[in-house]
């Protein structure tokens, strides 16, 4: 097994040519680089020094070196970072002088540093992962997000989380070991009473985590409705790009088309979608089947159907397709083809759906539907405290969601507090799962491998 206390270096910034590079050493051979590279014993700590740089005892560049003493630094171990010229060849012949000149020194994997930082206990598993995010991230918002993340937004929330199961566990080992003689029927009230307060907030955190992805992976819609409903023209119109064909033959959109605009900073998909009908063309029966495996992964169905089209036929498409998505997914069915009914542009609220009345052909009603997406869409998932997310910590908290519900429902048929106490047991190891407390190796490095090597 390799050694744990190796130093690494890499370079931190991009591949190609530019006017600075930055190279990064961490660990405990800093003090051998600095002397090789700068020829000296000693630099000031957090201060920058321009001073030159040797390549086999000749100056091969002027540059910024910054020193970083453990445990006061990103890694919580000695780090130097080299600021040259952003010359390839130059990076590689100071990297290659250092690794074969000081003993134990190796090239970071990806994303070493951040993971060093994670086990010397500087950041928790998410701020670390908030460090690709800020890297990737497409948006404005994301950026912001990512950030919250990376200050520990999120981590708190689970903090809190996290204490609410310590204390509801202490007062129940406290009461089966101290208080047994205790009125039992009160506790278990009062015991009932916490885990209810505890999935209120269980329940809060997972919205959060539900935008964070959103915010991550961008805000996802996809059209579907009958033949000649109008997607096509609707998926050029939102995009305004010509993405769909568009023609009067049924069955036109045979293969799912994805187009990514902004709206706000905040990234939307818009999906259109093969035509809804009972057909035997192979074709389009294959194309019917990926509508429905993208709306499983959709934040919103826009149904698309013509004006004429009667409630009672209106409500058969929305049983036979969309059944199993009522109360899961918003629905906005989008009335199109008010300029061939003569009648007006509007918004309707319902119980389970909001209908919008336009016409793509006259853009008639197009700005009801823009103002939708602005304030119900955008504005819904644009919070100053949202963090960014991604889907194993939606793993987990489904997870301790299903335990809590479970364990509630146990503890009201058996009040047994030895289940429930074993119960919150295993939703605090669920818990640790996100912040890595306890998390398997194979994990870790499958997170880490996904950094730059930089970073």
């Amino acid at each position: 097994m390799e050694k744990e206390y190796y130093t690494i270096i890499a370079r931190a910034t991009s591949l190609g040519q530019g006017s600075i590079g930055v190279i990064r050493i961490s660990g405990n051979k800093v003090t051998s680089v600095i002397k090789h590279i700068l020829k000296l014993k000693y630099i000031k700590p957090r201060y920058a020094h321009y001073l030159p740089f040797f390549y086999k005892n000749k100056i091969i560049d002027k540059g910024i070196a910054l020193l970083f003493p453990k445990p006061n630094s990103f890694t919580g171990e000695d780090i130097l970072e080299l600021q040259c010229h952003g010359n390839s060849i130059l990076i590689d012949l100071l990297i290659n002088d250092i690794i074969i000149n000081i003993n134990n020194i190796r090239i970071a994997y990806p994303g070493e540093f951040s993971k060093r930082a994670f086990l010397n206990k500087k950041i928790d598993l998410t701020q670390a992962e908030a460090i690709a995010d800020i890297i990737s991230a497409n948006s404005k918002q994301a950026i912001f997000s990512a950030m919250n993340l990376m200050n520990g937004k999120f981590s708190l929330l689970l903090k809190d989380f996290k204490n609410l199961i310590i204390n509801i566990r202490v007062k129940i080992e406290s009461f089966l070991e101290f208080n047994y003689e205790s009125d039992f029927s009160i506790f278990c009230k009062k015991i009932f009473i916490k885990l209810k307060e505890l999935l209120k907030f269980l329940i809060k955190i997972i919205e959060y985590v539900k935008n964070g992805i959103r915010i991550k992976e961008g805000i996802k819609i996809v059209l579907i409705g009958p033949p000649n409903s109008g997607k096509s023209s609707l998926m050029n119109l939102i995009t305004n790009k010509d993405v769909s064909i568009v023609t009067d033959i049924p069955g036109t959109t045979r293969d799912v088309l994805y187009e990514k605009i902004y709206v706000n900073s905040v990234p939307i998909q818009i999906v259109d979608t093969a035509g809804i009908r009972n057909t035997k063309n192979k074709i389009e029966v294959i194309g019917i089947e990926k509508t429905f495996q993208e709306i499983k992964n959709t934040n919103y169905i826009f149904l698309v159907v013509e004006d004429q089209i009667s409630e009672k036929n209106l409500s058969q498409i929305i049983k036979k397709y969309l059944k199993n998505f009522m109360n899961k997914i918003p629905i906005i069915i989008i009335r199109n083809k008010i300029d061939i009914t003569n009648n007006n542009s509007e918004i309707i609220y319902k119980n389970y759906y909001v209908i919008i009345k336009l016409s793509v052909k006259n853009k008639k009603g197009i700005s009801i539907l823009t103002n939708f997406i602005n304030k119900k869409i955008i504005n819904t998932n644009n919070n100053e405290d949202q963090f960014t997310a991604r889907t194993r910590y939606m793993d987990s908290l489904n997870s301790i969601y299903k335990l809590l519900i479970k364990g509630q429902e146990n503890f009201l048929k058996t009040y047994s507090l030895e289940l429930i106490a074993e119960d919150l047991r295993l939703i605090q190891k669920n818990l640790d799962l996100i912040t890595g407390k306890f998390t398997s190796k194979d994990l870790l490095n499958n997170i880490f491998s996904q950094f730059c090597v930089g970073k």
